[in-house]
C-alpha cells in the first residue's frame, strides 16, 4: 500500500469531469463514481476536520484505490482524531482493511496514536493486544520498553507475548532479557517461546 508519510501533501492531480466544489468533497465522497470518491479522499487529506468522516467511509468502500485514498488521507492528517478513526478498524474481518488500518497508524505520529494503545493493551481479543504491542514498537525507548515487557511478563496469551520478544529482539533491547526470562517461564513447554527467546539472547550477546 502506498501510504504517504504523515506530513506529506502529496498531489491531487486533475479533478475528475463533473466533480464538485471544494466545499462539497464530503458529500462527494459518496458518489456513485469511484474517480469521484478518490478525488474527494484526496482533497480531504488537507482537511483535520474530515477526520471522522474519511474514517466512517472506509468500512463501506468497495474500491481499493478509493480505499487506499481514504487511508492515504487518514495518515496526512495524522491527528488523534485520525487515529481514533483507524482504530475500530483493527477488528474488522476484513484482513485488507485491517492490515491497512494497522499499517495507516504506524505511519502517524506517535503522540497521535498513543492513546489508542491502552484501549488495544486492555482488550479482551488477544489479536488486538498483538496490534497494540506492534504499535508500541514505535514508541520511544522508555514508553517502549515498558510496554512491551509488559506484555512478555503478564499477557495470557503466548502470542502476544511472541510478538513482544520478536520486536524487543528486532530493537536490540538486552534489558528485555529479564522480562524474556520471565516470558519464557511462563510458557516452559512451548517450544515457539523457547526458540523465539534463545534466538533473542543469541542476538543480543552478538550485538554486545
Amino acid at each position: 500500500m502506498g501510504l504517504v508519510k504523515a506530513g506529506s501533501k502529496g498531489t491531487l492531480g486533475t479533478a475528475p469531469t463533473g466533480a464538485a466544489a471544494p466545499e462539497d468533497w464530503t458529500a462527494l465522497l459518496e458518489h456513485a463514481d469511484a474517480g469521484h470518491r478518490r478525488h474527494a479522499a484526496q482533497a480531504l487529506g488537507d482537511r483535520p476536520d474530515a477526520a471522522a468522516t474519511l474514517a466512517a467511509r472506509l468500512p463501506r468502500e468497495p474500491d481499493p484505490a478509493v480505499r487506499e485514498a481514504l487511508l492515504t488521507a487518514l495518515v496526512r492528517i495524522g491527528s488523534p482524531e485520525a487515529a481514533a478513526g483507524l482504530a475500530p478498524m483493527l477488528a474488522s474481518e476484513d484482513a485488507g482493511l485491517r492490515n491497512g488500518a494497522l499499517e495507516s497508524l504506524q505511519q502517524m505520529p506517535v503522540d497521535a496514536v498513543e492513546p489508542q494503545m491502552d484501549a488495544l493493551a486492555g482488550s479482551d481479543d488477544s489479536d488486538l493486544r498483538i496490534f497494540a504491542v506492534l504499535l508500541a514498537a514505535r514508541l520511544g525507548p522508555a514508553e517502549r520498553s515498558a510496554r512491551l515487557h509488559q506484555a512478555l511478563e503478564r499477557d495470557p496469551h503466548v502470542n502476544v507475548g511472541l510478538t513482544a520478544a520478536e520486536a524487543v529482539a528486532e530493537l536490540g533491547d538486552p534489558a528485555a532479557l529479564p522480562a524474556l526470562e520471565a516470558f519464557a517461564a511462563r510458557f516452559p513447554d512451548d517450544p515457539c517461546v523457547a526458540y523465539t527467546v534463545d534466538a533473542a539472547r543469541r542476538r543480543f550477546r552478538g550485538a554486545s
